[in-house]
């Protein structure tokens, strides 16, 4: 069951087969009181409930997956003879995207040294996103491509794609300052996930890139 549904959401239904026929062929269901021994889920007895002729499992509460992921419930089935079977119910809680990722800044700014090389990194960007499981992972990406920068998509370390190639002729005093903009883009791996963005200035005043060659 996603988190987030109202109360009442149907889950499944349970079904017990009884070869009887007429009045000891019909069954009740009934959710038992006995816990459940696994320590990982959560006890199911408040949380669903059954239709005691059709078998339906129906939630009683909205479930937050953030809280429990997981919940047991023991069923039994009886015939009007009072023959009877049990089974273990495991309900799983599913995620959904429920937080925006957020960036530690809105903006960050990074410099590539004089003499950097190919792969070298200039800087990271980190987010963070308060949903668990997959959809709590963070992902990063640039909006658009870059001849000169590239971005781990797992840890957010932006790289060059290229030399930084000194401006030829150009004297340490006469360089003007240069800076070069990128957006950057935080999601989950999932689709439709939510999306976040920063801005990146990188300072390229000891590079050529950007620049007509001579």
């Amino acid at each position: 069951i996603r988190e987030n549904l109202p109360p009442g959401t149907l889950v499944t239904t349970l079904r017990a087969v009884d070869a009887d026929t007429g009045t000891f062929g019909e069954l009740r269901y009934v959710v038992l009181e006995q816990a459940v021994g696994d320590p990982t889920a959560g006890d199911g007895r408040d949380a669903f409930a059954v239709n005691v002729s059709s078998g339906e499992l129906r939630s009683r509460l909205t479930f937050d997956y953030e809280r429990a992921k997981a919940f047991q419930l023991l069923v039994r089935a009886t015939d009007a003879g009072n023959a009877s079977a049990t089974v273990t119910v495991r309900v799983l809680v599913t995620g959904e995207d429920e937080y925006d990722p957020i960036f530690l800044s809105p903006t960050f700014n990074f410099e590539v040294p004089e003499g950097a090389r190919k792969g070298q990194s200039i800087g990271r960007v980190l987010a963070t996103d308060e949903d668990e499981g997959a959809d709590g992972v963070v992902l990063y990406t640039l909006a658009k491509p870059s001849p000169y920068f590239a971005i781990n998509q797992t840890t957010g370390f932006i790289y060059l794609r290229v030399d930084s190639q000194p401006q030829a002729g150009a004297g340490r005093a006469k360089r003007e300052p240069r800076e070069m903009s990128l957006e950057v883009q935080a999601r989950s791996p999932l689709p439709a996930s939510r999306v976040a963005s920063a801005q990146v200035t990188i300072d390229v005043t000891h590079t050529s890139f950007g620049l007509a060659p001579d």
